[in-house]
């Protein structure tokens, strides 16, 4: 037995932006068969066929992209300093954030915790707690210097006290999959450990943010439908917050695919284009000369607006709308695939960011977020730069 529990396991496969496309509709549609809330619609046919035939699309493409081998697990870096001083600019990024607005959203709940943030200051704060988190989390497994350790846990608690998710998950998600691409051959044991430790982690994910809503234990169960089935079994009402989590954004796509009106549905051509492929941050600056309003799609509870990468695309577009999101989504992935493979500084980086924007489109359209393109396609080329120039200065 003992034996067993200690034979290695090879998951480093699973870090392929085209099979985590899979598996994130794969998990999100076997929570949803749960039968947990009650205000879910069934799952239709034409949607299972959808998903069934773009899981065969995205199998194949990622089993020709597991085999390009471009992925550099061996880094040599001569940037302490400059490293440390991206450490003190996002820290002093926080710090501004903070004296900006005046409070903590800890510590006042008098505010909604989603407009904290300076203009402009705010995004490239969030964007780059993450982006070199998981870069300190890659230098760590490279040199084992706890320094570094030390770096992502500050940027951690500051996201915490910030109510901000979000980033934090944008950040553990995208350090796991690193870890699985530098430690490819993991021991059994601390699989089963891992696979045990999930419903720790539903529970807090769930706790965490009722906290940060003010949603009580009644509201969770009785405004939220949670079905007998659920309540019935005694589980915590925190881990019923998870399931909403994982599994709405398919009600709410299923929702808006009962109440269609046909296969191209709304038939709006200018709406799909600017809410679905054009960056957020440009469409908002366009709503007022343009005459643009958004979207408002059918949803199943009024709190619960998540509707994965498709929602939006369907209300606007139907059926052709989501199939061109879906290409949308290939083309975006060759793209980020290219871009890091011919700038190598921060390709592991980038990759682990990769394979979470495509974890978590299961929640949301990540593909025209401000915040993902900068991570994605700008901080890759730019500081590659940076450190290239540094290092063709530290060896001339």
């Amino acid at each position: 037995m003992w034996r067993l529990l200690k034979a290695r396991v090879d998951l480093a496969f699973i870090v392929n932006p085209f099979y985590l496309y899979c598996i994130g509709f794969s998990l999100a549609i076997f929570v949803y068969l749960w039968g947990w809330s009650d205000i879910y619609p069934e799952l239709s046919p034409g949607l299972i066929l959808f998903f069934a035939l773009t899981f065969m699309l995205f199998i194949y493409a990622g089993n020709k992209f597991g085999k390009m081998k471009f992925l550099n697990l061996n880094h040599t870096y001569s940037h302490k300093y400059l490293i440390d001083i991206i450490f003190w600019l996002i820290i002093l990024l926080g710090f501004i954030n903070v004296m900006f607005m005046g409070y903590l959203p800890v510590l006042d709940h008098s505010h909604d915790y989603r407009e904290f943030g300076m203009p402009v200051v705010d995004t490239v704060f969030n964007t780059l707690s993450i982006f070199f988190s998981v870069f300190f989390f890659q230098i760590y497994l490279e040199n084992k210097k706890k320094r570094f350790l030390v770096y992502i846990l500050f940027i951690l608690i500051i996201q915490i006290l910030l109510f901000r998710r979000s980033t934090i998950i944008w950040i553990i998600t995208s350090s796991s999959f690193l870890f699985l691409l530098y430690k490819r051959n993991l021991i059994l044991l601390i699989l089963i450990a891992a696979f045990f430790c999930i419903p720790f982690l539903s529970y807090f994910f769930g706790f965490y943010g009722n906290e940060r809503s003010n949603l009580t234990k009644s509201f969770v169960l009785n405004d939220l439908g949670a079905s007998d089935i659920f309540i019935g079994s005694g589980i915590s009402h925190n881990h019923y917050m998870t399931y909403l989590y994982v599994s709405s954004p398919l009600a709410n796509l299923q929702k808006n695919i009962n109440e269609s009106v046909g296969f191209f549905n709304k038939r709006d051509v200018k709406d799909f284009f600017f809410y679905c492929l054009t960056p957020v941050s440009l469409t908002i600056r366009l709503e007022k000369p343009l005459k643009l309003t958004s979207p408002v799609c059918n949803l199943i509870t009024p709190e619960l607006i998540a509707g994965s990468l498709f929602m939006v695309s369907f209300y606007t577009m139907g059926w052709p709308g989501m199939i061109i999101m879906l290409l949308f989504l290939f083309v975006f992935i060759v793209l980020c695939l290219s871009l890091i493979k011919k700038w190598s500084t921060f390709n592991l980086t980038t990759y682990s960011l990769l394979a979470t924007t495509v974890s978590l489109l299961i929640f949301s359209n990540f593909l025209n977020r401000l915040d993902v393109i900068l991570m994605l396609f700008v901080y890759p080329l730019l500081f590659h730069f940076i450190f290239a120039g540094r290092r063709s200065k530290v060896t001339s």
